[in-house]
């Protein structure tokens, strides 16, 4: 019995192993072939995933190994479990700041609405399954795969993130395209200046033997705007001290596909090529990067820091944006939803 539990035990650490490797040759290959994809997110859950097993094998073979791991794990899960438990009421907390210091609105109320949500889902948990019926239990069921298939997403989107600022921040540029984000009675507001003032400090940054990469301003004029963005963006920057040879503006565009598109024309037709860099407010540029990637453009996109309330509420709106782009990964979770749902009816109806 010994030797088939011991046989077992290395099974399973053979196949942890296997797993990291084959799964980090992937994610690595993965993101070696373009980084902008969401795709490197859900490998490396699954990398972790193994890296875990990897780690639980290798406890297995030492009592002092697998007593302080026993301890690290008991005091990651304290954090993480006082992290999840606070997390509803920082967001709401948050969502309370980003309503009264700017517009309100549903997609400013994100944070509010999602920690709202986290508070009040396991007392609806409970409220159903009090009842012991299959509809209340069906829907209970159907409401914890919802969830869980969203926490997924959420975590693959996270890990994207992270790892993707970090690339895009090496990144090469032979020109800069900031994203307009609308003017102020025709003046650049905060945020959009603190873009300007990055794609400024960018380009300065990946000065070479040929000068420093253009500056290309994208925005056109909104129906509340007395001049277009691209304009009022050029200004900022000439104010700045950004020679004109070095600014080329684009004023047409109404939206960040637009954006890109007039942009990398103009670019096009000064004669420079890609790479390209794209320039936003932080929580953006995952997804600015995504649709460079769909339209097929050589470019990779960094973001200007945000006011800390502003980003939850926005970060958030990016992820359901993200989300809604990707209808497979809707697709897949909402038949994980049904067949749940389907087999908690079949297994709670025959008893």
């Amino acid at each position: 019995m010994e030797l088939d539990a011991g046989g077992a035990a290395a099974a399973h650490g053979l196949a942890a192993v296997t797993g990291v490797l084959f799964w980090g040759g992937l994610w690595w290959w993965s993101l070696k072939r373009d980084p902008r994809s969401l795709r490197n997110g859900f490998l490396v859950i699954v990398l972790v995933h193994y890296l875990l097993g990897s780690v639980a094998y290798l406890a297995s073979t030492s009592t002092v190994f697998e007593t302080s791991l026993g301890i690290a794990a008991l005091g990651v899960g304290v954090v993480v479990g006082l992290g999840l438990l606070a997390l509803p009421l920082l967001l709401i907390a948050d969502g309370i700041v980003m309503m009264r210091r700017e517009r309100r609105s549903l997609a400013n109320a994100l944070a509010l609405v999602a920690g709202l949500a986290l508070l009040l889902l396991p007392l609806v948990l409970v409220t159903l399954l009090r009842h012991e019926n299959p509809v209340t239990g069906s829907l209970a069921v159907a409401l914890l795969t919802a969830q869980g298939c969203a926490s997924v997403c959420f975590l693959a989107f996270a890990a994207h993130t992270a790892i993707y600022a970090r690339v895009a921040r090496r990144a090469r540029a032979n020109a800069v395209i900031v994203l307009g984000s609308g003017l102020v009675r025709g003046d650049v507001p905060p945020l959009l200046a603190a873009r300007l003032g990055y794609a400024e400090d960018v380009a300065s940054a990946r000065r070479g033997s040929a000068g420093r990469p253009v500056l290309v301003p994208s925005g056109g004029q909104g129906r509340d705007e007395p001049r277009p963005e691209g304009q009022a963006m050029g200004d900022w920057l000439r104010l700045h001290g950004v020679a004109a040879d070095d600014i080329l503006v684009e004023d047409r565009a109404r939206t960040t596909r637009e954006n890109l598109l007039y942009s990398v024309h103009l670019l096009d037709l000064r004669g420079i090529p890609g790479p390209y860099l794209i320039v936003t407010s932080n929580y953006h540029a995952p997804r600015a990067a995504m649709l460079a990637r769909r339209l097929r453009i050589d470019a990779q996109a960094i973001g200007s820091p945000t006011a800390w309330y502003y980003w939850p509420s926005a970060y958030l709106r990016e992820f359901i944006a993200v989300m809604t782009e990707h209808r497979v990964l809707i697709g897949l979770s909402g038949a994980a939803v049904v067949v749940m749902t389907v087999l908690t009816v079949l297994s709670l109806t025959s008893r």
